[in-house]
């Protein structure tokens, strides 16, 4: 196929496309739980893979991910009445539980079976660590929530640290997630420029690929000295998480993961969720408070094209962050995966050595997109605990290592 075909099918994520037929096979969060405070608190409009739904956390606290239009007449029950368990439609009273089952019907005759052959678009919900995970493929079909780190390990070893709108396609979000060239650059703080390890990241790399039963790690490997050189690797895993390394490196590998998530609202924006992960110890909210400082409380950027992402020449002449818009990383990576358009035109890139492991991703994409029209199952998917086992894969490595030492003898033994 033609790099436009493939951009095509990797950017499109509505029902009966491709990605987004594959996307649906996969656990996802929907929203914060933080966004559903208590029982029968106000629902909240989603918006995901081209659906618009509705969220309620019911009288039992149960959340409930529901099609935003009445099955009755197509009012949105984002104006509902959320109490006894229920949703109730305020235009005729249609009410639902989170399941979708239509438990009433006041307007209908008794002997009336309507209710009985109606059942509304739902799908089911998980709460882990502060998120709503939610499925939205065939039920026979349902996977196992993922044993991730971000999801099995203590709550407070786990920060979420941000929800921020791009008005964005998602591929090109995640695609700077997984590139650890860019940071160098992009992040890059002046009053860093005296570290050996950042002075090496502006080096020219090399970057080895790790073909994961998940997804793809890739090692950037940069010259450090005339005996050394400096690993950091990324790892994209399925399908559409990028991770990233955080904290020091006392056992080889990183004390903590950055872990990013870019879920498709629709083929031309997306919601990006931040987590912040440490292996071995609790940590504040302080990367959270940071991270939400940049953000409204409806997780809209302060920092947006209109304002030009705040960009001060004088920043970039003289100040401390090189590209010029002092914010978080998060928002810097706003400025410049939106600057490329809503969906980028991936025919007219020049990609070279460096880009080697979002050429791997694209690749590994596309082969989980032809097992599925295949019949096959796309990759990452466990339903049975043996399976469910993210072993290394979330792991990152930040070294300084003897130069063609395996860099893979960092990560640990699990």
């Amino acid at each position: 196929m033609s790099i436009v075909e493939d951009n095509e099918i990797l950017t499109r994520v509505g029902r009966g496309t491709p990605m987004g037929e594959l996307f649906r096979r996969y656990w996802m969060p929907a929203l914060l739980s933080e966004e559903l405070p208590e029982p029968d608190c106000a629902p909240v409009r989603v918006k995901l893979l081209n659906e618009d739904l509705v969220a309620f956390r019911d009288s039992n606290g149960r959340v409930g991910l529901l099609g935003e239009y009445c099955s009755h007449r197509r009012a949105s029950l984002f104006y509902g009445r959320v109490e006894d368990c229920s949703i109730t439609c305020v235009y005729h009273g249609w009410k639902y539980d989170v399941d979708g089952t239509v438990l009433d019907i006041p307007a209908e005759p008794e002997t009336s079976r309507l209710k009985d052959t109606i059942q509304h678009k739902s799908y089911p919900c998980e709460e882990r660590n502060g998120v709503v995970l939610t499925y939205m493929g065939p039920k026979e079909k349902m996977p196992l929530v993922p044993n991730l780190p971000w999801f099995t390990l203590p709550r407070d070893h786990v920060v979420v640290g941000s929800k921020l709108f791009l008005e964005c396609n998602w591929l090109q979000a995640l695609e700077g997630d997984n590139d650890s060239i860019h940071s160098a650059y992009l992040h890059r703080r002046i009053s860093g420029e005296g570290d050996p390890m950042n002075q090496a990241r502006r080096r020219p790399a090399r970057v080895a690929i790790d073909r994961l039963p998940w997804g793809v790690r890739a090692a950037t490997i940069y010259p450090y000295d005339d005996t050394q050189e400096m690993v950091r690797t990324n790892t994209f895993l399925m399908p559409c998480i990028g991770n990233t390394p955080r904290g020091d490196s006392p056992n080889g590998y990183n004390e903590a993961v950055h872990t990013i998530y870019q879920v498709p609202a629709d083929d031309y924006t997306n919601w990006r969720y931040d987590f912040e992960v440490w292996w071995d110890k609790s940590v504040d909210d302080s990367y959270a408070r940071s991270d939400r400082a940049e953000v409204g409380s409806d997780f809209m950027s302060y920092y947006t094209r209109a304002n030009n992402y705040r960009l001060s020449r004088e920043e970039q002449k003289s100040g401390d962050f090189w590209c010029g818009v002092a914010a978080r990383n998060h928002t810097q990576d706003k400025m410049v995966t939106e600057s490329m358009g809503a969906i980028s035109d991936r025919s007219q890139e020049n990609l070279g050595a460096s880009d080697m492991h979002i050429i791997a991703m694209r690749r590994f994409m596309l082969e989980a997109v032809r097992t599925m029209a295949e019949g096959g199952d796309p990759p990452g998917l466990a339903w049975t605990p043996e399976e469910n086992q993210s072993r290394d894969y979330p792991y990152m490595i930040t070294s300084v290592l003897p130069t063609g030492a395996d860099w893979k003898e960092c990560l640990p033994k699990v």
